[in-house]
């Protein structure tokens, strides 16, 4: 459980981010209203997390920054603002904010930040010179489809190598935990895993980030601090969303890549560094390419290896597998307590295209594990997007063979019609065979034979 703590004095921020970050479980929130009483409780009490507004009437979100370093430097503090600048970040991050979100965001960009500031302090912790067993490591990889198990037969023989490798896939698809799989497997494995989203900061301070700086390099600069980079020596550097990384950061990552070596901001020493680079994108770096928005010399030097990952919808063999992990997660994570799909809610997962990939499968379960009446989570638990595009012929179907997919087609096809227009014609038989040109003793049969209750 991630204790979060979060302050702002409008009310209906304060409700929007509660209803937004209810949605995992895994969080146990504390709002407050008032920043004084919030400045009272860091003092007293420890968090894992803290989001706070920045402008605010007595106490600014920079106070609270300075409270919650005075009571614990490790504290973690998200900055939100609809008054952002690009100096109003820079400043926060500066003086330790881990991030800063301009009004408005998505809820997704929420997820992402918090995530990503988490998972941070896994980096941080003492490793475990214990063996991973192999099995271990592809825990987190939930599969049943020949796609993914060519995909973990590959990384099996690319992770001992020193390669950088890019990984493309949609957006949701599960690209980090390709990366950390290969890191896992790699002889680097006792070593960090550095993780890194390039479109999460602006440039100017992405570089200092990147390859640190030392302090008086600029203003607001009190202390040397060393860049990701140096803290990955000897370990794995994953830069998701590598099409999102600036021109200028593209040439001094070239450079970094043929001399192996950093240099601070401030600093003309050159640090050697020995790391093994993972990259991943959701758009067309080839593209990219033509458009002189990517250097087609890093494209060549990223991409000795690359792994493409299928959309969920093209491997549905993986909804059900995924979705009963996420759900079975979520169970744990609430007390142990039991839950399962019904037959049409299993039906109608496999039957959604997934545009938002696994992410967009989690999101869906926990709406539904919320919303659910038992234990059972029905396919009216689910939310109505997940209906939209479902289709009489999915893959299930295309498996069996014709007689039997024929005959499988026909009786949902007889459900369903028979239940929409008895509906529709208030469970009138007479009228509901005359509209429909049906035989009142078909329909009878149809009912009778199908278990349907008018």
């Amino acid at each position: 459980m991630k204790r979060i703590l979060i302050i702002d004095d409008e009310e209906e921020m304060l409700n929007s981010l509660s209803k937004i970050l209810s949605r995992r479980p895994e969080f146990k929130l504390t709002l407050l209203q008032d920043a004084n009483k919030a400045l009272q409780l860091i003092a007293s009490q420890s968090f894992d997390l803290i989001i706070t507004d920045l402008r605010m009437k007595e106490v600014s979100g920079m106070d609270i920054l300075e409270a919650a370093f005075q009571a614990d430097n490790n504290n973690k503090v998200i900055i939100i603002s609809g008054y952002g600048t690009i100096e109003t970040s820079v400043d926060a991050i500066r003086y330790g904010a881990a991030d800063f979100l301009e009004k408005p965001f998505t809820a997704n960009k929420l997820f992402n930040s918090i995530d990503n500031i988490l998972n941070a302090e896994n980096i941080q912790k003492e490793v475990d010179h214990e063996e991973v067993p192999s099995k271990q490591i592809f825990e987190s990889i939930i599969y049943k489809s020949e796609q993914i198990s060519k995909i973990v037969q590959l990384i099996k023989r690319v992770s001992p190598s020193n390669t950088s490798i890019l990984i493309t896939g949609e957006s949701g698809t599960g690209k980090e935990l390709i990366a950390r799989a290969i890191h896992n497997l790699s002889p680097r494995k006792l070593n960090p895993f550095v993780p890194v989203n390039c479109g999460a900061l602006p440039e100017n301070l992405f570089e200092s980030e990147l390859f640190g700086h030392e302090r008086g390099a600029f203003t607001g600069a009190v202390r040397t601090k060393p860049g990701l980079l140096e803290f990955a020596d000897t370990g794995t550097f994953f830069f998701d969303e590598i099409g999102d990384l600036g021109l200028s950061l593209q040439v001094k990552l070239l450079r970094m890549l043929e001399d192996r070596k950093i240099r601070r901001i401030g600093n003309v020493k050159e640090i050697p560094i020995d790391v093994r680079i993972v990259v991943a994108t959701n758009k067309n770096l080839e593209r990219l390419i033509e458009q002189n928005l990517f250097r087609e010399d890093l494209y060549y030097r990223l991409t000795t290896m690359r792994i493409e990952i299928p959309p969920l919808r093209q491997r549905p063999d993986d909804i059900m597998p995924i979705a009963n992990h996420i759900l079975s997660t979520i169970c744990k994570d609430n007390s142990g307590y039991k839950c399962s799909f019904s037959q049409e809610a299993k039906e109608q997962l496999e039957a959604y295209s997934w545009p938002g990939n696994v992410r967009e499968l989690q999101n869906i379960i926990q709406h539904a594990y919320l919303l659910r009446s038992s234990e059972v989570i029905k396919a009216e638990d689910l939310p109505n997007s997940t209906k939209s595009n479902k289709s009489c012929i999915t893959d299930k179907f295309l498996k069996l063979p014709y007689k039997e997919a024929k005959s499988k087609i026909t009786q949902e096809f007889e459900i369903a019609y028979l239940k929409y227009n008895l509906q529709k014609y208030e469970g009138n038989i007479s009228k509901t065979a005359e509209v429909c040109g049906m035989d009142r003793r078909t329909i009878h049969r149809l009912l009778k034979k199908e278990d349907i209750i008018v």
